[in-house]
């Protein structure tokens, strides 16, 4: 009689004195050994159980068959065995070794429940109560420190199950991602999945684990099983796969979801076979309805199940427990039992692809998202690293970007700045900072835009040689793909439009305003490009020959041989001057010059070998400034127009009628620098700046766009 243990809470176990079939623990044909003092605690809201005096007992088990006797002794050795360790290390080499540790053979199907939990939760007790009768297979601890480290498993023969300990969540550990890891990869081994929970209300914690689970379950662990079973020649459908989720929720207070407090069945109810499965059903639709409030359900899971016990004082209710479990073990709908030799395969798959080293640094509580700034760069999805709510510009995570023609985040940085460790960011500019917009737009005509550094002065021009300039990237400026914040200015991309809206503005002026600021254009440019023996034409106020006084209408005339200045009757006269470097093709000059034998055809002036006169006779094919403005606006008109059409701008050729007034409209097509569409000169009299679109300066709008900016 002292072989007999009590299987229940005396701790060191007492000597069995009365055996109770109803609190069978699958031992000795579901008959369960107490002794006295936890015999009358146990019986104490048990009073109907049928209890038998150890003796008595003792008498009848002599009738028990040689096998049966055997196995009783396999369940009293039976003990646990570490699988994997908490460094996620295969603690038994193979099959062959896994089933003498369990005392079964490779070839016997099993299914495979593990359980999962906070620490501190009861885990590993309540599989001992489950399964084997209360015995510490699985070991327990009463100190602060965790009583299962890795994975644990041990064989229960009456239920044929394989079942798994793992260590609790929360707790303390050296590598909290690798240990999540390895629970994952338990998860993914079993066929039933018991979360065990003492929280008097379900903890958000539990639902985060397991959906996060289940998405790690559908995008890195179902391929691989289906792999390993399909070698195996095991065929799961699909919504098998996945494990089955039995939620232990115990309390001690609070009533659990499927306690039925708001419908009391009346005795007529109960006698007509009426049952809790209502309550049972709304305590799932809680779950589910928890779930979704995360934003999904766990799909890898075949079934989320409930199970509530409300201890209050009294210990654990393991009855109920075990009932729901065994319940979903031997249900037909749960995936087919595998051989051990299946699942250790399976583990080593999984163990061997995700077997990388991971960071032991475990998230923050409170996360860098919580105070973080939540812009995103337009083009790459880079967050601003800067706290929420932050002053001035956003700051990147990263320096690197991707360019997108959408947003045009290409910018020109200095490349003197550049080499001497500083970044200055330039920009291309229609003329220099503290040019006169006139004399600007004129040298635009002429040498092009210009590239201004702050600290540099101009570093570029476009068309600073007549022929071979070079781009600016070769040189004078390095690129850099910067990113776009979200409500910034854009950096503008306009410079051609620009350009050719100031052209434009340069031709109006001279035609809408008196000749005077005309001449005072032409005067300009021809002393810009006039060889340096001729005569400014601003000191000329009366011709060189009759001393006529030149009204501000007069045109001066200049005499390629002396230099000096003429009115149209004293320069009529034209022939070679040669030494002056205009070739041997006659040309305007004075009739003193005319008439003047000083120089051979031969002699070469040291005014002309120092200077370059070639810009000034391309300045005699254009004529006047007026007609180079013209020249350029009106006869490429339509060339220009078109190449340097912003992106987001209607081409002229799909523009038919007025976007406004829908009057149809062949000529004079106007863009609103709003919102890109064509209108008629009528519709388009408000001038606005546009700096979403890069032009800070006032710029043509319709009325639409005029009364939103």
């Amino acid at each position: 009689m002292s072989q007999y243990k009590c299987q229940f809470w005396c701790k060191p176990h007492n000597k069995a004195s009365v055996t109770c079939v109803d609190c069978g623990d699958f031992v000795f044909d579901n008959i369960a050994f107490l002794c006295q003092l936890c015999s009358e605690r146990q019986h104490q809201k048990h009073q109907e159980h049928k209890l038998v005096p150890i003796k008595e007992y003792l008498e009848m088990s002599k009738s028990l068959t040689k096998s049966v006797i055997e196995e009783h002794k396999i369940q009293e050795t039976c003990k646990s065995v570490l699988l994997v360790d908490d460094c996620e290390t295969l603690c038994i080499k193979d099959v062959k070794q896994l089933a003498e540790s369990l005392h079964m053979t490779h070839d016997m199907p099993v299914n495979v429940l593990s359980i999962f939990g906070n620490t501190g939760d009861g885990k590993s007790h309540t599989l001992n109560h489950l399964f084997f009768g209360g015995r510490e297979v699985f070991a327990t601890s009463s100190s602060q420190k965790p009583g299962t480290i890795g994975m644990w498993v041990a064989y229960d023969s009456n239920s044929n199950t394989l079942v798994i300990d793992t260590e609790g969540l929360l707790g303390v550990s050296s590598n909290l991602n690798r240990r999540t890891r390895l629970l994952l990869k338990i998860l993914a081994l079993s066929d039933v999945a018991l979360y065990r929970t003492r929280a008097e209300r379900l903890h958000n914690d539990m639902f985060v684990f397991l959906k996060d689970a289940s998405n790690v379950y559908c995008e890195h662990f179902s391929s691989e099983l289906e792999g390993v079973l399909e070698k195996h020649n095991i065929d799961v459908p699909l919504c098998k796969l996945g494990p089955k989720v039995v939620v232990i929720h115990e309390t001690q207070y609070t009533d659990t979801l499927d306690c039925s407090t708001e419908t009391v069945l009346t005795d007529d109810q109960k006698a007509l076979g009426s049952s809790d499965k209502p309550s049972l059903q709304r305590a799932e639709e809680e779950i589910t309805s928890r779930f979704l409030a995360l934003g999904e359900y766990p799909k890898a899971f075949s079934k989320i199940r409930y199970v509530g016990v409300k201890s209050g004082k009294q210990p654990t209710d393991f009855d109920l427990i075990r009932e729901g479990v065994l319940e979903e073990l031997n249900s037909s709908s749960i995936r087919n039992r595998k051989s051990i030799a299946v699942i250790m395969e399976t583990l080593q798959v999984l163990n061997s692809k995700f077997s990388n080293t991971i960071s032991p640094r475990p998230l923050s509580t409170f996360s860098d998202q919580f105070f973080r700034c939540p812009t995103l760069c337009l083009t790459c999805g880079d967050q601003c690293r800067l706290s929420v709510s932050h002053e001035g510009k956003h700051s990147p995570s990263s320096s690197y970007c991707r360019y997108q023609h959408l947003h045009k985040n290409r910018v020109y940085i200095c490349g003197k700045c550049y080499q001497n460790g500083e970044r200055s960011e330039v920009m291309t500019k229609s003329y220099e900072e503290g040019e006169s917009p006139w004399s600007g737009y004129a040298k635009l005509a002429w040498s092009g835009y210009v590239i201004e550094c702050d600290q540099c002065g101009v570093i570029y021009r476009s068309r600073q040689y007549w022929y071979g300039n070079k781009p600016p990237e070769l040189d004078s400026v390095r690129t850099e793909i910067v990113h776009v914040w979200p409500g910034e200015e854009s950096k503008p991309e306009n410079l051609g439009r620009y350009v050719l809206d100031q052209i434009y503005s340069v031709s109006e002026t001279i035609g809408q305003y008196s000749a005077g600021p005309t001449q005072v254009v032409s005067d300009w440019i021809t002393d810009q490009v006039a060889p340096p023996y001729w005569v400014p034409n601003h000191l000329i106020s009366n011709c060189n020959s009759c001393r006529k006084e030149f009204v501000p209408l007069a045109q001066k005339h200049h005499c390629r041989a002396c230099g000096n200045g003429f009115c149209s009757d004293c320069s009529a006269q034209s022939k070679p001057v040669p030494w002056r470097g205009w070739g041997y093709e006659p040309v305007r000059v004075c009739d003193k010059c005319f008439i003047s034998t000083d120089h051979t055809d031969e002699e070469l002036t040291e005014e002309y070998l120092a200077a370059d006169i070639t810009a000034w006779k391309v300045t005699e094919c254009l004529k006047t400034a007026a007609s180079v403005v013209k020249s350029v606006v009106e006869v490429p008109a339509s060339i220009v127009t078109d190449s340097v059409r912003p992106d987001y701008w209607v081409p002229d050729v799909d523009i038919i009628e007025c976007y406004q007034c829908k009057i149809p409209i062949s000529q004079d097509k106007h863009h609103c620098r709003g919102c890109g569409q064509g209108f008629c000169s009528g519709c388009t009299t408000s001038k606005r700046p546009v700096p979403d679109r890069g032009w800070t300066y006032p710029v043509r709008v319709c009325d639409t766009c005029s009364l939103m900016l």
